[in-house]
């Protein structure tokens, strides 16, 4: 084994070794760093979403953020996250969304409705509402968005673990070979020398 080959070897090796660990990090962070998961897939979510409401024919362009109050032993995943529109042109105002659900005039009153309806035991056995479902889901829909871009990311992670897997397989291989190489080294400076040995053996032999 040339130094060439070795220093080959152990760069190879650090290379995938710093890879691996990155990785490693990376990923339990995501599971144990609520605040680090929320950002990571509040960059996966478009930057607006609009809407436009049947009403007033008027296009409604909602935000969203991370919600810097969230509990997460306390409170809803979903709630890690806060949806809002601007109340004017400038955007000096922002409007949050209750529950993350934009309802028009009209929505929010049918909406009281129901829950003056609710309020008479017309809720099911479990308690739900009626107006559950009412209004523009606006966080689930930043969410489905941000699913959809997960999706294009993680084949393109996909792609790239199947290439370390075949770079560390080649890795590994290479190794082999260089043990190997070490070992016919060993091996043809042995043979040389019991060569060696005999030859000078031969010639005190013939004097």
């Amino acid at each position: 084994m040339t130094q060439k080959q070795k220093k080959n070897a152990i760069v190879m090796g650090a290379v995938l070794g710093v890879l691996l660990v990155i990785g490693i990090v990376f990923s339990l962070l995501m599971r144990v760093n609520q605040p680090l998961y929320t950002k990571v897939s509040i960059a996966l979510m478009p930057e607006t979403i609009e809407y436009t409401n049947p009403d007033t024919k008027e296009t409604i362009v909602f935000y969203v953020e991370e919600n810097k109050e969230y509990n997460a032993e306390k409170d809803e995943p979903i709630n890690a996250y806060k949806t809002y529109y601007y109340k004017d042109d400038a955007k000096k105002e922002k409007v949050y969304l209750e529950n993350g659900v934009y309802m028009t005039d009209k929505e929010f009153a049918e909406s009281k409705r129901a829950d003056l309806q609710n309020q008479e035991n017309k809720a099911d056995e479990n308690g739900a509402k009626y107006n559950v479902g009412v209004g523009q889901q606006v966080t689930i829909g930043f969410l489905m968005s941000a699913q959809e871009n997960a999706n294009k990311v993680k084949t393109v992670v996909n792609v790239f673990l199947a290439l370390f897997i075949i770079a560390c397989v080649g890795y590994l291989i290479y190794l082999w070979y260089l043990n190997w190489s070490i070992r016919q080294d060993k091996k043809e400076k042995k043979l040389a020398e019991a060569e060696a040995k005999l030859s000078e053996k031969k010639s005190d032999e013939d004097e």
